[in-house]
């Protein structure tokens, strides 16, 4: 599959999955949690992007972006994961890549859209069978969002998502957005006008 062409979104959302180098289960303990969490609070002080959710399993990390207007998710992207790939191999006597490949990111079209992808995150480890309930798993934004805790690492980490007291879950929505992520080759989230316009804009990549 040639690589997709890169795409900025001033003040875009972007939803981003990363995989562990052959779906190796790095991130086997608390610890290796807390540690890339502390580095993507370091890199949002330095690139002043806003983390709306996290949802952080064994093998792979999903994430949720809105950049600044003047810094392109590649170069977030390149300091995030490259730079956590050389700090996790030299803390751990690690040789090799961290991650598989380059991270894939979708573009979502608004908060609405945004607010029940965070929902595929939250039940990512209850589908696993890593958990019972959502709020079970410390590693996604659950708590943040949907219990209002604001303490520890991911209190530091996560920003609110503007207007997420009046957002509510929408059935067909999460199943579209699951019919989304199960297909790499869609790039976009949100209405069909929506998506029609970005294929549109940027042809070829969707």
């Amino acid at each position: 599959m040639p690589r997709l062409p890169l795409i900025h979104i001033p003040n875009g959302i972007y939803a981003v999955v990363s995989k562990c180098n052959n779906n190796e289960f790095l991130f086997d303990s608390p610890h290796k949690f807390d540690l890339y969490i502390r580095h993507l609070i370091e890199c949002k002080k330095i690139f002043g992007f806003r983390m709306y959710d996290i949802g952080c399993m064994s093998n792979h990390v999903h994430e949720l972006y809105r950049i600044p207007t003047d810094v392109a998710i590649s170069q977030i992207l390149q300091r995030v994961k490259g730079e956590f790939s050389r700090k996790f191999n030299k803390k751990f006597g690690r040789s090799g890549h961290f991650w598989r490949n380059k991270p894939f990111y979708r573009i979502i079209e608004n908060e609405r859209y945004a607010f029940n992808n965070m929902n595929y995150f939250h039940w990512n480890p209850v589908k696993a069978g890593l958990v019972k309930r959502p709020e079970d798993w410390p590693y996604s934004g659950y708590r943040f969002h949907i219990l209002r805790e604001r303490s520890g690492l991911l209190g530091e980490l996560l920003d609110p998502l503007p207007g997420e007291e009046e957002l509510k879950l929408d059935g067909n929505m999460l199943r579209h957005i699951e019919k989304v992520y199960q297909s790499r080759e869609s790039r976009y989230i949100g209405s069909q006008e929506f998506c029609k316009k970005m294929r549109l804009k940027f042809s070829g990549i969707a």
